[in-house]
């Protein structure tokens, strides 16, 4: 009987393990298809309106299942205000609105693969504003992830670097990525007990007023644009998919298989995002992306998965092994 539990409890730790697995693989496929989706309806749908309507559409889903718990959480709440308040510009302000900006002048591929940037990017933060000095393996992985970005941004001509001219849509990511790490590395100092779903609905409400502020500029300089019956599958999509989901599957990966797997499997990103972006937008791939991203790929191995933490990456396939040998 001691021996069928244990097999029972492995088979179960087995099966999390996996799933959350999964749940990371599918986050970082709905983010792809969430870069495709930014790239193809850019002409109709302006930036700024995607972004707020996206997050207008979760606020309304979630408030139902989350107002309760932060009217019954206000007095603990109340204190973060402010810190909440910059940490929702960060994100769904800032973060988002960049990554539909820049889908006007960049591709797909180029938005994915710069986008894994951000562990390293994260990292850097973290020893700027914690104090977190990187180790060296760490200082490895960062220079061999910037390799493989300036790769793409030159078109594999490195030399050009002296004469480099970014496109408007590789600064706006690069700057998204920067505003995503600086969010990563101070929500981690905010210490907040509440679930993640309830940290996401508050930072969305705290978010929309500024984001209703940006809507309005750019609907009075820029573009207006309401959402229309056709988009209605657009904005469906971006409210469950890369957002409530994407959220649930991230938040459960870096709990099951920890902070550094999780942000390793952002490397997928950019296999998912080429591969859809050739499939549905003609986009081509030359050998400065693939040679990128396997730079990008490096870069996180070295910097986020020294020899002591490997085990965390694999304990699956460990555990699966020792299921299969018994």
């Amino acid at each position: 009987m001691t021996n069928r539990a244990a097999s029972n409890t492995t088979t179960t730790n087995n099966r999390i393990l996996w799933m959350a697995f999964l749940g990371l693989l599918m986050t970082n496929l709905f983010w792809a298809i969430n870069a495709i989706l930014a790239r193809s309806y850019m002409p109709e749908v302006a930036p700024i309106a995607m972004n707020l309507f996206r997050w207008f559409g979760v606020f309304i889903l979630l408030t139902p299942f989350c107002l309760p718990r932060v009217i019954k959480n206000w007095a603990m709440i109340r204190p973060h205000l402010s810190a909440l308040t910059g940490l929702a510009i960060l994100s769904i302000v800032f973060y988002n609105s960049l990554l539909y900006l820049a889908a006007n002048f960049t591709t797909v591929v180029n938005i994915t693969l710069i986008n894994t940037l951000i562990p390293i990017a994260t990292l850097l933060m973290a020893w700027r504003v914690l104090g977190n000095r990187p180790r060296l393996m760490q200082f490895l992985g960062m220079v061999i992830s910037i390799l493989g970005v300036l790769l793409i941004l030159t078109k594999g001509q490195l030399l050009h670097l002296l004469s480099l001219k970014f496109s408007q849509g590789d600064l706006l990511m690069i700057a998204a990525v920067v505003v995503w790490a600086l969010f990563t590395v101070l929500l981690k100092k905010l210490s907040l007990k509440l679930s993640s779903i309830n940290v996401l609905y508050l930072l969305i409400m705290l978010g929309l007023p500024f984001l209703i502020v940006a809507y309005a500029i750019e609907a009075v300089f820029f573009k207006f644009y309401l959402p229309s019956f056709e988009h209605i599958s657009l904005f469906a999509y971006l409210w469950v998919f890369p957002s409530i989901l994407a959220y649930i599957f991230w938040t459960n990966g870096v709990l099951r298989l920890g902070a550094e797997s999780a942000s390793l499997s952002i490397t997928l990103m950019p296999l998912f995002g080429a591969v859809l972006a050739i499939v549905f937008l003609d986009e081509s791939i030359f050998w400065f992306h693939i040679a990128g991203g396997v730079c990008s790929l490096l870069g996180m191995l070295f910097a986020l998965l020294p020899a002591n933490k490997l085990a965390v990456l694999f304990k699956f396939n460990t555990q699966a092994r020792g299921m299969s040998k018994s």
